[in-house]
């Protein structure tokens, strides 16, 4: 007791530096949000691409996978994410109570401007076709539109895309489309604006000066094709608009007349992404359409048609949630809501694959026993991966579908024992990814825990 008093009288005393802080830097970042519709940018330097991850902005170095650089400004995850067509800026959305918006500053890789107008979440960002204006829609709970200007980060117009209460048509995909057009078919000083949602598609007409809205939602006619749209693209020209649905067709809607021009049926499982490109010579575009099954399908547009190609079609893994154009429009880049990345060439629909990841959220990391040069991961997807720490590649993968979730995992030589579930370990080969065995009711209320002796023979 006395010398517990003389410590703490002591150590009263005692003057001292403060303790030291002390903090891990983050070193890479394996993976990416595939679930976000158009969030995988191929930045207009044709080398890196601009991707979320959680809550974290990732630009990365496409030739150089050790090359990345975190833009942290985030407490949510983000919802939406766009890159301006010079490649300056970078603006992000996020979820939740503090449904901030923030611009980056590309070459600095800093944040240059936190907008705080929306509450609840941000559905979709879009930058003009010159950088000077920035579109942020928020979620149906918000219900707001708001204008940016990027020479200042102030507020340069609002809008409420829904009159009713509660909001109904929410938006879900914006895009601006360059200036808009008189009769006769001149550059007017207003930009275009086009947004769609559940069961809405509408045009807008910005005049950036005063802030107001000529054309405010106008809605474009349908004659009862009634969807809900998922992604839009305006052609080169910006004479049509094309829309992506969740029921898997493509419609043209032709703006001067404000109608539908024809739909067409594409794809399966809904379209998640649409990549619409300039016109040739011949007055024929090129579109890339993104189903939920996978599936890429590249068509003609020409003549207020759509046109198949023949062999126009590629199967990835994945919904196809990204399709992005590169610098030279030879190719795209492309994300799946599987969290694969792949570059895909435009002429021949030949892709190879750029990186792959979980796309459910990992529940246990674990190194072998004798090295450091590769680790293994399971996650709730029901799948197991070992990794090469030098390129961040998989080496290979394992997957049980109806096993349940796997929830623990560790080397055993050259095995992967992991703990599932429903009760069961299961063994895979750590070189090829196959299943070897399994031993079942080893718990009841699953396996939740496990390690192999040091000398392998225990587990």
């Amino acid at each position: 007791e006395i010398g517990a008093k003389f410590f703490e009288m002591a150590g009263s005393e005692r003057e001292g530096p403060p303790p030291m802080e002390t903090s891990m830097e983050l070193e890479h970042a394996i993976g990416f949000g595939g679930s976000l519709r158009g969030c995988l940018l191929f930045h207009p330097n044709g080398r890196d691409i601009v991707y979320p991850a959680g809550g974290c902005v990732v630009v990365s170095d496409l030739s150089d996978p050790h090359n990345q650089v975190f833009l942290r400004g985030h407490d949510d995850f983000l919802s939406a994410m766009t890159l301006s067509s010079s490649g300056r800026f970078i603006a992000s959305g996020q979820t939740g109570e503090n449904a901030d918006v923030i611009v980056w500053d590309y070459e600095e890789k800093r944040l240059l401007y936190r907008m705080q107008s929306h509450d609840a979440g941000i559905a979709a960002l879009a930058f003009s076709h010159d950088d000077k204006l920035l579109l942020s829609v928020g979620v149906a709970a918000d219900n707001r539109i708001f204008v940016w200007d990027m020479a200042s980060g102030l507020m340069n117009a609002q809008a409420t895309p829904s009159t009713e209460r509660p909001p109904v048509a929410c938006v879900t995909c914006a895009a601006f489309g360059g200036f808009f057009k008189d009769i006769k078919r001149r550059d007017t000083a207003n930009y275009m604006v086009a947004t769609a949602g559940k069961r809405s598609i509408r045009l807008w007409s910005l005049d950036p000066m005063t802030g107001q809205w000529p054309v405010m939602g106008e809605s474009l006619v349908a004659h009862g094709h009634v969807r809900d749209y998922t992604c839009i693209a305006f052609s080169g020209d910006r004479q049509w608009l094309f829309a992506g649905s969740s029921t898997g067709d493509v419609s043209m809607f032709q703006i001067k007349g404000r109608s539908l021009a024809v739909s067409k049926q594409c794809v399966q499982g809904g379209v998640d992404s649409l990549l619409v490109m300039e016109a040739d010579a011949q007055g024929q575009a090129t579109m890339l359409v993104g189903g939920g099954t996978g599936t890429i399908a590249k068509l003609l547009c020409h003549d207020m048609q759509i046109h198949d190609v023949r062999n126009g079609q590629v199967q990835v893994q994945g919904g196809v949630t990204s399709l992005n154009l590169s610098p030279d429009r030879t190719e795209a880049i492309v994300g799946t809501g599987q969290a694969y990345m792949y570059r895909l060439r435009i002429s021949d629909l030949k892709h190879i694959l750029v990186s792959e990841n979980h796309s459910a959220p990992v529940t246990a990391v674990t190194f072998p026993h004798d090295s450091s040069d590769r680790f293994a991961t399971c996650a709730e997807d029901g799948s197991v991966r070992v990794w090469d720490l030098s390129d961040y590649a998989v080496l290979c993968k394992g997957v049980c579908k109806d096993g349940g979730t796997p929830l623990c995992i560790d080397f055993a030589m050259e095995c992967l024992l992991t703990g599932w579930s429903d009760g069961r370990i299961r063994c895979f080969d750590a070189e090829t990814g196959e299943m070897l065995w399994s031993m079942s009711d080893v718990h009841r209320g699953g396996v939740t825990a496990l390690k192999v002796s040091h000398n392998q023979r225990f587990l």
